[in-house]
């Protein structure tokens, strides 16, 4: 046995080692760095920094660990080959049975660094909405009006509808009878905004007056304004209900009418123009 050899291999394993745990260490570094890097000192970019660094740092390991083994196993004398070949045939077995596990994660990987939607937002995807409760690699987690909770593989998701995303909107479809004019009930309505802006309560949800852009649509028993108002997210519906609120009142003070369907009735052989009874529906 060659004494020499064996101690240059040694310490060649040595290095080796050291040089694992080194850049171990290095991975360590840049992971907590990674993790304080988003100024944003809110919960969704906690998260999403945390899970970032999460992954940076399982992927650099795995790396690290797997140039460690190659270079010691080659150092013992070890041929590579046929250990290379059976970990490629059972790669290709686990490959072909983790697939859908591995499309959710890099769909997962890519929504948080894209920063697609965070914790709170509002979103409608794979046929569910709700309120983002979780983001991690794998799901998303939501949960909807009723309190349902909806669990949503990453690999799933096509298209998002973000409706929280720095901003939201409240719109509103306000039907008034044809009878009505129109500039009247716009000015009206240009007045409820206004005094909802100067609220102290809901001036804050809103980021500007609301807006009546006008006429939207002409149905069958209704001319349909539009009115819309921009506010923080996840406010629109607070906005909403009090603009609806306030708009019942103040039509009901200006004699402003709120139209609803009306059918009228001919009874069979009764002839037209007699006394006919009509209802409402």
């Amino acid at each position: 046995m060659d004494w020499n050899e064996v101690t240059l291999s040694a310490a060649r394993i040595g290095l080796v080692l050291l040089g694992g745990t080194v850049a171990y260490l290095v991975l360590r570094a840049l992971r907590g760095r990674i993790a304080r890097a988003d100024v944003d000192d809110t919960d969704d970019a906690r998260q999403r920094a945390k899970t970032l660094a999460a992954v940076f740092t399982t992927t650099g390991l795995v790396v690290i660990a797997a140039v460690t083994v190659m270079m010691v196993v080659q150092e013992l004398g070890i041929s590579l080959g046929p250990v290379l070949a059976t970990a490629g045939i059972a790669g290709l077995a686990v490959g072909f049975g983790a697939q859908t596990l591995v499309k959710d994660m890099i769909s997962g990987f890519f929504i948080l660094l894209e920063d697609q939607y965070s914790l709170g937002d509002a979103i409608e995807t794979a046929g569910v909405s709700g309120v983002v409760e979780k983001v991690n690699l794998r799901t998303t987690i939501l949960r909807d009006v009723h309190g349902t909770v909806h669990i949503v593989p990453n690999g799933d998701i096509r298209v998002v509808s973000n409706k929280t995303k720095e901003w939201s909107r409240a719109v509103l479809e306000i039907g008034v009878g044809y009878g009505e004019d129109p500039d009247r009930v716009i000015t009206v309505l240009e007045e409820i905004g206004a005094e909802m802006r100067a609220d102290s309560v809901y001036g804050a949800l809103l980021l500007e007056t609301p807006t009546v852009p006008g006429v939207e649509a002409f149905t069958d028993s209704a001319v349909v304004i539009r009115m819309m108002a921009r506010t923080l997210p996840l406010k629109q519906w607070d906005v909403a209900r009090e603009l609806r609120r306030r708009i019942k009142h103040r039509f009901d003070a200006e004699g402003i009418e709120i139209p609803f369907p009306q059918r009228t009735i001919w009874h069979k052989g009764e002839p037209e123009g007699g006394s006919g009874s009509s209802g409402r529906g």
